[in-house]
């Protein structure tokens, strides 16, 4: 009869209960990105373009319809700024799917916005969806990108 080797067992053991642990860790990190955007929601909702931009990295890159990627923090803020400045500016969104990779640095989430404002024919009622890419920065999840478009016909 072959004995198995004591590390072989130790390591196969490792192995096992390192897999309930890591889905843990990946339902805490996505649980984390979620609470993050209620007060993203919030943030906007409250119209702090310095706030909202903090919740981007660094090197963070905000991708709008109809104009050229904003990057950085700086530029993040001034569009937003901009958002805000809008007559009867109102945001909110949610995720309708999140995923955290198993490497819990990185995840990525899709989810649908509705946007309201007055333009010069009016009121506008917008529904669309976004893709928001998440990166761990030192511990704590950042926006690495995020891009948005209309549900509606292009204007």
């Amino acid at each position: 009869m072959v004995t198995p080797n004591r590390w072989v067992v130790t390591a196969a053991l490792v192995l096992a209960l390192a897999g309930p642990a890591r889905a843990a860790s990946l339902a805490d990190d996505e649980q984390m990105i979620r609470d993050l955007d209620v007060r993203w929601v919030g943030v906007v909702a409250a119209k702090d373009a310095v706030a909202t931009a903090a919740f981007y990295a660094e090197d963070g890159v905000l991708m709008p319809p109809g104009s050229p990627p904003q990057e950085g923090r700086e530029e993040i803020a001034a569009a937003w700024s901009g958002l805000f400045a809008l007559p009867g500016f109102s945001l909110t969104f949610w995720p309708t799917r999140l995923v955290v990779a198993q490497s819990a640095d990185v995840a990525w989430e899709i989810g649908v916005y509705e946007l309201s404002f007055t333009g010069d024919a009016g009121p506008v009622n917008d529904k669309g969806k976004y893709v928001v890419a998440w990166k761990k920065v030192d511990g704590i999840w950042r926006v690495g990108a995020d891009i948005f478009n209309s549900n509606g016909p292009a204007q």
